[in-house]
């Protein structure tokens, strides 16, 4: 079976792309229906990890939108009937009313157009990799600690829920199809994240594996 990757230069997608073998990689804009039908072709199995979750008002609902309808769209125009594997996100619940949460609400019913489906609603991932001072509290707060730069707590009491990535990519690489997998993590305070990167560390051994990925790693260019 051949399987392609979107959005392999990505957290995410990285590490997907080192647990399959031999995948193809899109390289591209998703938006260009002809790239997308010559990638389509040669696929047995996508997975469709590319999308923005941040950017200026409007942009993150026309580039996903296009993006995940033009795989569908491609793979009617070249008769390939694809397994579709579409990563989405937990915010459909929790930010329902977000351009985030709306837009993935609407690319899963487009995913669903596929031949063979699987959606994955995922929560926040974690671990080595992942960029800080981006959408990840764990990877700013490990770069910062192992830095020694100053750390804002606003709230210690909220709530997330967080996946380890290579917890995740294990799921994903079972994918049950025709349904609608919620991603179980665990649930943490921010508080209790700060605490295990600082005087309980150890105790948590994935966190800990994210400080002792930031001790050595140079971030450029922080926004």
């Amino acid at each position: 079976m051949k399987v392609g990757i979107t959005g392999w230069r990505g957290f995410i997608g990285s590490k997907l792309k080192d647990k399959i073998e031999n995948p193809i990689l899109f390289d591209g804009d998703l938006r260009d229906l002809s790239k997308v039908k010559l990638f389509v072709k040669e696929c047995d199995r996508i997975y469709h990890v590319a999308g923005l979750n941040r950017d200026k008002e409007g942009k993150i609902l026309a580039n996903n939108i296009i993006s995940t309808g033009n795989l569908i769209l491609a793979s009617k125009m070249v008769q390939k009937d694809i397994d579709l594997i579409f990563l989405s996100s937990k915010q459909i619940y929790w930010n329902a009313n977000s351009e985030y949460g709306t837009t993935k609400q609407i690319e899963e019913s487009i995913a669903k157009m596929a031949c063979r489906w699987c959606i994955y609603r995922i929560p926040n991932v974690y671990g080595t990799g992942c960029k800080p001072f981006y959408n990840s509290v764990v990877a700013t707060f490990a770069y910062q600690l192992s830095h020694n730069q100053k750390v804002t707590v606003k709230d210690s009491n909220v709530t997330r829920e967080f996946v380890y990535v290579d917890d995740l990519i294990n799921e994903l690489l079972k994918p049950s199809f025709q349904n609608v997998i919620d991603v179980r993590g665990e649930v943490l305070t921010i508080g209790e994240i700060y605490g295990y990167l600082t005087n309980q560390l150890g105790q948590h051994e994935k966190l800990y594996k994210c400080m002792e990925y930031y001790k050595n790693k140079e971030i450029e260019h922080v926004s």
